[in-house]
């Protein structure tokens, strides 16, 4: 492997090397390491560099702009030696694409202008809160009367209307039972960067922090594509626009020690990357996550998943045009390969009714694809695209996943969501999610995320009672396994064989577990603690709430302290074991 050393190229500290970086890629494609000095080093959005990537839950735009672009590349190493990379405007940090082989190593990203911001509560009403914006650390300006932030490069974004985050002055933590309830309808200057805003919910301490966003998702941090082989190591982010890292219709990914979190040194308190942490949409092989650290996102640090489709005609016995149900989940063009196996199931239950091999397939427009297959779909199948209740999965596109020795700090929403037919480790992680801290979910009515989970194992967690403080979308639980199946029967599982074992939870009355259409779901050896670190507010009715579930064991849990409500509700459940259960778990 030959060594370029990227100063003795003229790539220097302290300058803009976008394109100069860009160059040096395409002219050294393979078997080369490019090591990089310490320093700061600058990328601006160049007319040369933009491409339309079609990226899974962003919005749509035909212009992706690209810092680093690394394009046909196999066989490389990027060594940062400590770099720090910082970047101006909306624009994708970093793009792999087709790339195979590649690891990238200690590196820092981040931006001067930061792509989102705190604003610090200075006062309140019933109806108003008062937010000092620091002018420095979130450069901003009042307009039209509302406010716009500085992102850099000459562009101004103004605040988004959607519901913005709360974190308490003593701990940065996102504040308890405060989740998506701050939407500000209006705003009136008050004071130097003192902005009052007027909204529905104003329960606040002077001191605590909002997480102002106003990235909306037409870039990503780093973005992998049609990739084999890639590793994160050693990698920092403390700033991006939109995901951190959106990872699909690749084979085998590692992230190892790669932290998401505020740049504090920088005065920036709760604020890390704008949404998700690692994105991974329709990937194959393996998936591994270890030794990473991830603090106020606004979505979720880690979700696996495929993407549900819709079968609307069936042109003939061998074709069928099919729709993406989701603008978050659209236009991709890799979403079937010639070979690739794809699953028909009954949309009403969520159960397959057969497969078939993938011919050909052709994107005919963002919403809509055409598919051929190799032989003659089953009558049935055919029978029901004809009604209209055909959904598909590309089975191929479902990796494994291994989970372990992560720190999931407090974020808006859930810690990990995981839906893949592979196996799943979830082993040695601590977590401290707003929401639910596991969800498997699976749905053609919301999200079209796909799909179900048939061999999971999560042992030696650590769920805090900061888990499940506020409540989100499809939290219920702790660890909450919630398809949404429009007519769930008991017979039919969606997701099967989840062994949850050996982990320590601290609750404050929040239900523990909570699954729906699950079989083979095993919750044993665990130790659950009450905690008094506030009285209940989760609406669940029990530790262990179990809806559609059949074959099961719950059994040989210690329950510590007096819990203020019943152990365990099952409804429409068949074969599940509970056997008797250790501990003092006297009702209150």
């Amino acid at each position: 492997m030959k060594k370029l050393y990227l100063r003795q190229k003229g790539i220097l500290p302290g300058t803009d090397v976008t394109l100069a970086l860009a160059n040096l890629f395409s002219e050294h494609r393979t078997d080369t390491e490019f090591i990089f000095e310490e320093g700061d080093y600058y990328f601006s959005p160049q007319p040369e560099l933009v491409y339309d990537y079609r990226n899974s839950n962003g919005r749509y735009t035909p212009e992706r702009r690209l810092g680093i672009w690394m394009r046909g590349m196999r066989d490389c190493v990027v060594r940062g030696n400590g770099a720090r990379f910082y970047y101006a405007g909306m624009m994708q940090a970093i793009t792999l694409d087709s790339c195979q082989n590649i690891s990238l190593e200690n590196f820092v990203i981040d931006w001067k202008k930061p792509l989102m911001a705190e604003g610090v509560v200075v006062a309140f009403s019933e109806k108003t809160i008062d937010l000092f914006i620091d002018p420095v650390l979130f450069p901003h300006r009042e307009r039209n009367g509302w406010i716009e932030f500085d992102a850099g490069n000459g562009e101004w974004a103004p605040l988004e209307n959607i519901p913005h985050v709360q974190f308490d002055v003593e701990t940065n933590i996102v504040r308890r039972d405060s989740g998506d309830k701050f939407c500000p309808s209006s705003m009136e200057v008050v004071g130097k960067n003192v902005y009052r805003f007027t909204a529905g919910y104003t329960e606040t301490a002077i001191g605590n922090i909002f997480a102002l966003r106003f990235s909306d998702r037409r870039q990503v941090g780093t973005f992998v594509e049609n990739c084999h082989d890639i590793t994160f190591s050693d990698v920092t982010v403390h700033s991006c626009s939109g995901l951190g890292f959106l990872c699909q219709f690749n084979h085998n990914l590692t992230f190892r020690r790669v932290h998401l979190v505020p740049n504090v040194q920088a005065g920036r308190r709760v604020t890390g990357p704008v949404v998700d942490g690692f994105h991974c949409s329709c990937n194959a092989g393996r998936i591994t996550v270890t030794e990473c650290t991830f603090k106020g996102m606004m979505d979720d640090p880690i979700n696996v998943h495929g993407a549900y489709t819709l079968a609307v005609e069936a042109m003939d016995e061998k074709r069928v045009t099919g729709r993406y149900g989701k603008q978050w989940l659209r236009g991709f063009h890799y979403w079937a390969r010639t070979g690739e196996t794809i699953c028909f199931l009954d949309r009403r239950n969520m159960t397959s009714v057969g497969s078939a091999v993938v011919d050909s397939y052709e994107l005919d427009d963002l919403d809509t694809f055409h598919l051929q297959f190799r032989e003659p779909l089953p009558e049935n199948v055919l029978a029901l695209v004809k009604e209209g209740l055909v959904a598909m999965e590309n089975v191929d596109n479902t990796p494994s996943f291994v989970c372990t020795k992560n720190r999931f700090g407090s974020c808006r929403a859930r810690g990990l969501l995981v839906s893949t037919q592979r196996p799943v480790l979830i082993a040695e992680n601590y977590f401290e999610s707003s929401g639910s801290a596991i969800l498997m979910a699976g749905d053609l009515l919301d999200w079209h995320e796909s799909g179900p989970c048939y061999d999971v194992e999560i042992r030696d967690n650590v769920f805090t009672d900061r888990c499940l403080t506020s409540m989100y979308q499809y939290c219920e639980g702790v660890i909450c396994i919630h398809p949404q199946v429009p007519e769930a029967d008991v017979n039919t599982p969606y997701h099967r064989n989840i062994r949850i074992t050996n982990n320590i939870f601290d609750t404050a009355d929040t239900t523990v577990l909570y699954a729906i259409s699950c079989g083979g779901l095993t919750f044993a050896d665990n130790r659950i603690y009450k905690s008094y670190a506030a009285p209940k507010w989760h609406p669940g009715e029990a530790a262990i709430e179990l809806h559609y579930c059949r074959e099961g064991a719950l059994s040989h849990n210690k329950w510590i302290g007096k819990f203020g409500f019943e152990r365990i509700l099952d409804m429409e459940c068949c074969e599940m074991i509970s056997a008797q259960e250790i501990g003092d778990c006297c009702l209150q």
